[in-house]
């Protein structure tokens, strides 16, 4: 952040200096959790939903913190007043904000904003690896950590940004409508992308013409000096074109057979209504060449100008493809050489319990079994896209079978049992050998589907289904089912903990992504 003295931040944030001198300075960053404190660093004593920071703020103090943010006025701060300053404020999280969108205020680096109903955080990684690739200074790059997309993440986010940085790279999520509005008025992006529109949310948002709108918000935030990204296939694309006053570059993709057959046959299958434009030309192209054994994909990519290059990414799926293009687009955008972001694009590997594959170790009957890691969060799109990867990823062996374990989708609202029976016969439409289950949604359109298979209205040779509600139950199932030379997804929201199921079948649990005190948002 930039150096500001306690009166300035006291200014800033319609506080009070309670403690401490008023030429006290903070130049390092902002902090919410007393650990991360460091010399010349802010401690804001945020009140969360499972900490108080005002409990910690004699910890961050003795770790560095000059200057401390804090609600409680009954609270005597004089203690730390020869180590820091002190500044009451009404409400630490308004307080934040206020403090980044001043710092916002005096930067001159281009500021690109990413949301979108999935695929949010891989497209930021991705942009960072391009930029990363043409950059010699390591800090140039500020990107969104974690996942701090929210209203208390966002203002962290640009807080970090210093003399040092020449792009910052914004995750924003929301969970309704305005939310992005305000994220953007903290951020003020020079660049917007939106990845895509999706069910995600869609219990508090009501239809998804309504998510549409949420996440248009952010190219309402745009001039017309200014860019935007997305999908040229993407949901409602001609709202999102017509709220946008800046230019819109689209970007496209080729389906490789299997994934583009049964996507397509998945649309007239499912009984869910879609808002999608018919393809418009995009900008920058790319078609897929082939999966290898771990469904990353080589693709050929092209550019404006036609010229074709090769890109061979190492996150799973077609769907990270996209997301690839847009992350191209933007980095092209701000002078990136095209090769040279593919280049540092190939480098960025899965984020945690993001298509990440690990090695079952704890079944001595079998051996070669891998699964892919993907329970970090889930809505229809990903789940999707999740299992489209797991049915091109190449199995061990040719004994060796592909099986999904997926857990409820959350916050579907009124539309719960369509979305999670339209999934199960995307499971059947990709001939996947076994589908496990886990949760009451899912349990429901277990039912309604095998019911159908009875009457003979669904799918012929649809997958092994089972459905189970306890976890020891779905463990012990799922260890019988499972052959050598096997692949197993496991998705799920992250309110159903499906990385029990990982942590079951390999040695070594997964590593969970920080978050912040807020759940970060979609």
């Amino acid at each position: 952040m930039f150096k500001r003295s306690a009166k300035d931040i006291a200014e800033i944030c319609s506080g009070t200096l309670v403690a401490g001198t008023e030429d006290r300075v903070a130049s390092s960053c902002c902090v919410i959790k007393s650990f991360e404190a460091v010399e010349a660093s802010i401690f804001a004593a945020f009140t969360g939903a499972n900490a108080d920071g005002h409990d910690y703020i004699e910890d961050a103090v003795s770790r560095g913190a000059s200057i401390v943010l804090a609600s409680k006025e009954e609270l005597d701060y004089e203690g730390f007043a020869a180590r820091a300053s002190v500044i009451l404020v009404d409400d630490v999280l308004e307080a934040l904000q206020k403090l980044a969108q001043y710092q916002r205020s005096l930067m001159t680096c281009p500021v690109v904003g990413i949301t979108g109903s999935s695929g949010k955080t891989s497209t930021k990684e991705l942009l960072k690896g391009a930029l990363n690739a043409a950059f010699s200074n390591t800090c140039a790059v500020l990107a969104t950590e974690g996942n701090y997309n929210n209203e208390l993440g966002v203002p962290l986010t640009i807080l970090r940004a210093n003399k040092d940085s020449e792009v910052v790279v914004v995750e924003m999520g929301m969970r309704g409508l305005g939310q992005i509005t305000e994220l953007a008025e903290i951020a003020r992006p020079t660049m917007s992308i939106i990845t895509t529109i999706g069910d995600a949310h869609i219990e508090m948002l009501g239809s998804r013409e309504n998510i549409a709108k949420a996440k248009g918000e952010i190219f309402e935030a745009l001039s017309e000096e200014q860019l935007a990204f997305m999908p040229a296939k993407v949901d409602f694309a001609e709202y999102l074109l017509s709220v946008s006053r800046a230019p819109v570059i689209t970007v496209a993709v080729e389906s490789h057979d299997k994934a583009d057959d049964n996507a397509e046959l998945f649309q007239q299958t499912a009984s869910q209504t879609m808002a999608q434009t018919a393809a418009q030309e995009a900008t920058y192209k790319a078609s897929i060449l082939n999966f290898d054994k771990e469904g990353c994909a080589l693709s050929l990519v092209e550019l404006p100008n036609a010229e074709k290059i090769e890109m061979k990414l190492l996150i799973p799926g077609e769907h990270s493809v996209q997301n690839a293009l847009l992350a191209l687009a933007a980095a092209s955008a701000l002078g990136v050489d095209a090769e040279l972001a593919i280049r540092g694009m190939e480098t960025v590997q899965p984020a945690e319990m993001r298509m990440q594959r690990r090695k079952v170790e704890v079944l001595p009957q079998v051996e070669d079994v891998d699964i892919l890691v993907d329970c970090y969060n889930a809505n229809p799109e990903s789940m999707a896209a999740s299992l489209k990867t797991l049915a091109v990823s190449t199995l061990n062996s040719d004994d060796g079978k592909r099986i999904a374990v997926l857990g409820d989708m959350f916050e579907m609202g009124e539309h719960t049992e369509r979305v999670h029976k339209d999934i199960l016969l995307l499971a059947g439409l990709l001939r996947l050998d076994a589908v496990y289950t886990f949760g009451n949604a899912f349990k429901r359109a277990t039912r309604d589907v095998l019911d159908e298979l009875h009457m003979g209205k669904s799918l012929e040779n649809f997958p092994e289904l089972r459905s189970l509600t306890d976890m020891d139950l779905l463990l012990r199932s799922l260890s019988s089912e499972v052959t050598s030379g096997s692949l197993i997804l496991v998705k799920g929201s992250r309110g159903m903990q499906m990385e029990r199921v990982v942590e079951a079948l390999v040695k070594e649990a997964p590593v969970k992504e920080k978050s912040v005190e807020k759940e970060g948002n979609s």
